[in-house]
């Protein structure tokens, strides 16, 4: 598996865990809104890809926007490069996805 495969993967894998802990509990949707205006007063403005998220948060739903956490498709990857979901998962979550691809055999195509 190349090296950005597997960070696809990954990526994937933490987001779908990410999903699942925003249907289990909807106080979490306030992490990567409060994420956005903490990150929109730092730094003077947002960057294009999280100003999509800004407005995906706003004009989607959250089945749609749990949907788009979930998928493969390349718009999917792109914005998870950029995600505001970042504090949602403890530490201990991450770095159990993190070590599940350490453990898998690198093997470059």
């Amino acid at each position: 598996m190349n090296m950005q495969k597997r960070s696809d993967e990954r990526s994937i894998a933490l987001h779908k865990e990410i999903a699942e802990k925003l249907r289990h509990n909807p106080v979490l949707w306030e992490v990567p809104r409060k994420n956005l205006e903490r990150w929109k007063q730092s730094q003077n403005g947002l960057s294009h890809a999280l100003e999509e998220w800004e407005r995906i948060l706003h004009q989607k739903n959250k089945e749609q926007i749990l949907a788009l956490l979930e998928s493969d498709s390349e718009e999917a990857k792109r914005l998870r490069s950029s995600s505001p979901f970042t504090g949602i998962l403890s530490e201990s979550e991450r770095k159990k996805i993190f070590e599940s691809f350490c453990m898998k055999q690198y093997n470059p195509e």
